[in-house]
């Protein structure tokens, strides 16, 4: 499974991408036994089933697992991931990418957008699509591709939540298909314009403060927060003083609160685009709670994006707007 070399290496399009190489994500993985110490030297199997894998650069290890599972190295994901992209009906004019990764490289984040692929939104933004790839070796996350959009103006990360979202997937246990990827991630067209008619329709559907705070409250689980909202509050104090009045104040809460309150409402009005709008904005932007996080917050940041794609599709959001 990581023996993923170019597929088409004489494709002019990618040559600027593949020279560029793999940033923190160059580098080699290994597995061997899982042992523990006997001392003076001796070692003994500490299972005979269980296998480590660690960087072969630093030693760091990067996760558990059984003999049947087979590690994909983070730049065997890059590679697999752009020969995917050569593979599909896509076009890769000046296509860019960025790659991250996080707990000590065990799991990998990258963001490959298509600019040539590009449609204006309803409120005058342009939205380029964008696939996202993931993978880990610490088992939090399978091999995944995915589509999704980015806003110009903002650069949210735009989660894509109707329906068929163009996903590849596969097991850390078997081979990739990169010809069966090629053509699911050619779907992401079809996709992205579907997308596109659901944000104008949110744009067009409005949606009051107090139904936008219950909804961002829903969507973090902070069911304290509207706990003392009474039904057709749409009074910015009062959902305010709901938000001191927390046994235990929540920063991203209130981080989504403001930016709804304070940019998104006022820029694209108080509607449900403005509403998934400072969602997303969130899951691009927001800082980690706390510094030690940071140096994750690749992870951190897709966590979110999953967090904003269910909450979406939930009922709550889906009957409403």
């Amino acid at each position: 499974m990581n023996n993923v070399t170019p597929m088409y290496a004489n494709n002019t399009a990618l040559t600027a991408i593949r020279d560029g190489g793999y940033g923190s994500a160059d580098f080699d993985i290994g597995v061997t036994p899982l042992m523990y110490n006997l001392g003076e030297g001796a070692y003994v199997n500490y299972q005979s089933s269980k296998s480590v894998i660690y960087r072969t650069d630093t030693g760091a290890e990067l996760g558990i697992h059984g003999h049947k599972y087979a590690p994909v190295a983070p730049k065997h994901l890059i590679d697999a991931t752009r020969n995917i992209i050569e593979r599909s009906d896509l076009s890769i004019n000046n296509m860019q990418e960025t790659i991250r990764t996080s707990h000590n490289g065990a799991r990998v984040f990258v963001k490959t957008t298509l600019p040539e692929h590009t449609y204006t939104t309803s409120d005058g933004d342009s939205a380029s699509l964008s696939l996202l790839s993931i993978s880990s070796t610490d088992g939090t996350w399978p091999l995944m591709i995915s589509a999704a959009a980015i806003q110009m103006a903002c650069t949210n990360l735009q989660v894509f939540v109707g329906g068929e979202v163009a996903v590849y997937k596969a097991k850390h246990t078997q081979s990739l298909d990169i010809e069966r990827g090629g053509r699911i991630i050619t779907k992401s067209l079809g996709v992205f314009h579907n997308e596109r008619d659901l944000w104008q329709k949110w744009h067009g559907t409005d949606c009051n403060m107090e139904t936008a705070f219950r909804f961002f409250a829903e969507a973090l689980k902070c069911g304290t927060a509207t706990s003392g909202l009474l039904d057709g509050t749409n009074n910015q104090v009062h959902i305010e003083s709901s938000i001191a009045e927390m046994p235990r104040r929540n920063l991203q809460l209130e981080y989504i609160w403001n930016i709804y309150k304070n940019v998104y409402s006022k820029r694209l009005g108080h509607n449900y685009w403005a509403v998934y709008n400072a969602l997303t904005d969130w899951s691009t932007h927001a800082s980690a709670s706390r510094d030690t996080s940071q140096a994750n917050i690749a992870s951190i940041q897709n966590d979110r994006q999953q967090t904003v794609r269910q909450a979406v599709q939930s009922n709550y959001f889906m009957k409403a707007a």
